[in-house]
Parts: structure tokens; C-alpha cells; sequence
């Protein structure tokens, strides 16, 4: 074994004890060394250089294997890809996602809206844990209920919660406690005189201008609202009062529908044909001389 030994002070040198020779005489001494059979000198002044190292010098870590895909061949993706992906799914499914409906404060006006709103957004998260749980989703759709006109309402509801939660025997055959909830919330919250007001209105829409798809879409809401039977004859002459005469005519003229449906594609056409004549009387009377 090599022994590392200072040597003068500020440099020094590798010997073998057991290639240690007696020491030198006097005339030795002063004579100058062969520089062939001088060892090799190390400063410190390299303390950073390759030089200065050795058995004690720190080795740096060594770098870790590269990452390569857990596939084969052009595929990246291996079999445990396909193990996690159901987890991550799985996971991300539990949560509420997107816009929460609005607050009910009792306006019978907003009951139909107020409802769709929800049932919108318990199918859009219909994977979360809260939408598959019909009491957890009784305790959500409650939480949204706030003011002096629901409270009530809401303690009653709660209380008939804890009933069949403690007897289940008490749900209705082929339910659950949601369904069940949802019809008691529109016996209570539903606009009576909704249908009264959709059948008003409906005898005073008229088409504007050219918007043949907005007296449309404002007709069959009406209609739904005050449940009605749009193939009816009386709700069929009311739909056709509320086009403009020319349309009306034409309608009855080139296709003489019988139905709600006839009515409405027959509707569509006759306007097609119509906006088409009318932009052509337009360059018409662009080019004729002033």
C-alpha cells in the first residue's frame, strides 16, 4: 500500500515504506538529484485539477439510466398505462363539475327553470358520487333552497329524509327518494297559473319581420308550457294567424299542411323562397337607371 507523506511544506509525494532506502550521506546531500529519478511533484495549487486526486476525492453520483417508454416498437404505452387510466377516471368522476344551478328563493315563475338547471347538471356529473346516491343528491338539491318561502318546505323534507333513511320500506315500489322528492317539490313549487299565462300569450305572438325561427322556437315553448296539443285544429289555426298573411297563403296554397309538423317545414320552405325573391327584386332595382 502507497502512503501519501508531506514533503518541504507546500508540496509533496508518494512513497513505499518498503522501497524506503537508508538515509544519504552527507556528500549525497549536496549533490544535485537525477531528474529522472525524481518523483513527481503535485502542487496544491491544482486542488480542482485532475492531478490532486485521490482516494479520498469525493466521486461524483452517478447519472441515473435513461428513461425509455414501458411500450415496444412505434407504441409509447405499455400495459400499465392501460391498469392506471381506470383510476384516473375514476378519481376525477367524484367531483362536481361546472356551473352549479342558482339559488331557489320560492318564485313559483322559476320553478320549471330552476329544475331543468339541476337535472342538467346532476347529468352532466353523472359519474360523481353525490348524482349515483339518490339521498346525497336530496341533501344537494335542498341546499340550494334558501329563503323565508322554502325554509319550511326544506325542514319538512329533511325530516321525511331521516324517516326513510331509518325505514326504507317506506319508498314507494319502482322509486327512489329523489324521484319521490322531485314530485313533492312540484306539487308544492309548481306555477298554477303558468298554463293560463302560456295560453294568453300564445294567442298574441306574431312573427316580426323575417324571423320565422324565433316564432318558432317562442311558439312550441309556449305550446309546452301550456300543454298543448299542437296537432289540435284550433292550435293549428292559431300558429298560422301568427305568420304573416303572404306566408300564410302561400303555405296553404303550394302545400295545404294538415298537421304541426307540415305546418312548420311547410313554413320554412315558403320563407326560403320568399328572402330568395326578395334579395333578387333588391339587385333588380339596383340596376335599373335612376
Amino acid at each position: 500500500m502507497s502512503a501519501i507523506t508531506p514533503h518541504d511544506g507546500d508540496v509533496f509525494h508518494e512513497t513505499n515504506p518498503d522501497d524506503r532506502e537508508a538515509p544519504a550521506s552527507n556528500t549525497s546531500r549536496t549533490s544535485s538529484p537525477d531528474p529522472e529519478d525524481q518523483p513527481e511533484r503535485k502542487s496544491f495549487a491544482g486542488f480542482g485539477s485532475w492531478r490532486m486526486r485521490s482516494s479520498r476525492t469525493a466521486r461524483q453520483p452517478s447519472k441515473p439510466p435513461p428513461c425509455h417508454p414501458r411500450g415496444t416498437g412505434d407504441d409509447p404505452f405499455g400495459l400499465n398505462d392501460l391498469v392506471d387510466e381506470p383510476e384516473r377516471t375514476n378519481d376525477k368522476g367524484r367531483h362536481l363539475e361546472g356551473i352549479h344551478p342558482d339559488k331557489f328563493e320560492g318564485d313559483r315563475s322559476k320553478t320549471r327553470r330552476f329544475l331543468n338547471q339541476f337535472n342538467r347538471f346532476m347529468l352532466m356529473n353523472r359519474k360523481a358520487d353525490i348524482a349515483k346516491d339518490p339521498i346525497s343528491k336530496c341533501i344537494y338539491f335542498m341546499s340550494l333552497l334558501d329563503g323565508e318561502k322554502v325554509n319550511g318546505w326544506v325542514d319538512m323534507a329533511f325530516n321525511w329524509l331521516e324517516e326513510i333513511e331509518a325505514d326504507p320500506s317506506l319508498i314507494d315500489r319502482f322509486s327512489n327518494p329523489w324521484k319521490m322528492m322531485e314530485e313533492k317539490f312540484k306539487v308544492s313549487f309548481t306555477d298554477y297559473a303558468e298554463r293560463e299565462r302560456a295560453q294568453d300569450q300564445l294567442g298574441k305572438l306574431r312573427m316580426t319581420g323575417d324571423n320565422l325561427d324565433e316564432y318558432l322556437a317562442a311558439f312550441e315553448t309556449l305550446g309546452s308550457r301550456a300543454e298543448l296539443n299542437p296537432d289540435d285544429p284550433s292550435n293549428l289555426r292559431t300558429f298560422a294567424q301568427g305568420l304573416p298573411q303572404q306566408l300564410a297563403d302561400a303555405c296553404l296554397a303550394m302545400e295545404n299542411p294538415d298537421t304541426y309538423a307540415q305546418w312548420r317545414a311547410a313554413a320554412q320552405r315558403q320563407q326560403v323562397i320568399y328572402l330568395k325573391k326578395k334579395a333578387l327584386h333588391s339587385e333588380y332595382g339596383t340596376c335599373n337607371p335612376a
